[in-house]
């Protein structure tokens, strides 16, 4: 006659505790995290002073190779009347944790003769497909008759329209502005960000404006190809775990 040989009801439990664990664990490495991640990236510091901004994102991968970096290539269009912009000594706040380029104070871009220049744009494309939760901040300085009033817009068909999201007025001395893009940026392919800088009364060649450190945070998205094999295999985990607990009953003869 054969009698069945089992494992201790303990030995079994933690092993199918084991077998949830890892289960939640695969799992939870498919999910997106809470933690914010640097999308885009611009330290505007590849300049000199005087000569052109640098209008290029700086990214973690190639050409900069800046663990500080975004995720994402983009680069800023002034548009609007731009005139009077260039270069010039930047700000510290609002760098990313990583950033390799550590000069103090750094470049950023400038503005001067502010009321000939109201209206002036700093545009910017994200593929966001796979972003969501994003925030976006920068830091500036208004010394005197600056451009005291900066509004942003973001766009979700490539530029053809653009909706006001967040507008801050009244702005003196240096801080870091910020603010969350609406859901309905979330996962948009032709993402445009646009800022507005207006209200401005210097006709002086005096520095007026500074504009430094432009991060773009979020969520990253998992694709739907990584989710599905994420989940294939934590099932495979779970089957491969249940033929075992099954192989642990063992017969033995009497």
């Amino acid at each position: 006659m054969r009698k069945f040989k089992t494992f201790r009801p303990r030995a079994l439990t933690f092993r199918a505790l084991l077998a949830v664990a890892g289960a939640l664990m695969l799992m939870a490495a498919f999910v997106p995290q809470a933690n914010a991640t640097v999308l885009v990236y611009f330290n505007f510091e590849d300049a000199v002073t005087g000569g052109p901004p640098d209008l290029v994102s700086d990214v973690v991968g190639p050409p900069d190779f800046n663990p500080g970096g975004g995720l994402q290539l983009t680069t800023i269009t002034i548009g609007g009347p731009s005139g009077d912009f260039a270069s010039g000594p930047g700000l510290l706040d609002n760098r990313t944790v990583g950033d390799i380029d550590t000069a103090d104070p750094g470049q950023a871009i400038t503005f001067r003769r502010s009321s000939m220049h109201n209206g002036t744009t700093l545009t910017f494309s994200v593929n966001a497909t796979f972003f969501a939760n994003m925030t976006l901040s920068y830091a500036t300085n208004n010394n005197g008759n600056g451009f005291t009033t900066q509004t942003w817009l973001y766009s979700t068909n490539g530029g053809a329209t653009f909706t006001q999201f967040a507008q801050f007025t009244g702005l003196t001395g240096t801080q870091v502005l910020s603010n969350a893009l609406p859901a309905l940026a979330n996962g948009q392919p032709g993402l445009q960000i646009r800022i507005v800088l207006s209200d401005g009364q210097s006709n002086g060649n005096d520095l007026q404006t500074i504009i430094d450190n432009i991060q773009l945070n979020g969520t990253v998205i998992p694709e739907p190809a990584t989710v599905a094999g994420g989940l294939l295999g934590v099932l495979g985990l779970c089957w491969h775990q249940r033929r075992r607990l099954i192989r642990s009953v063992r017969f033995r003869r009497t």
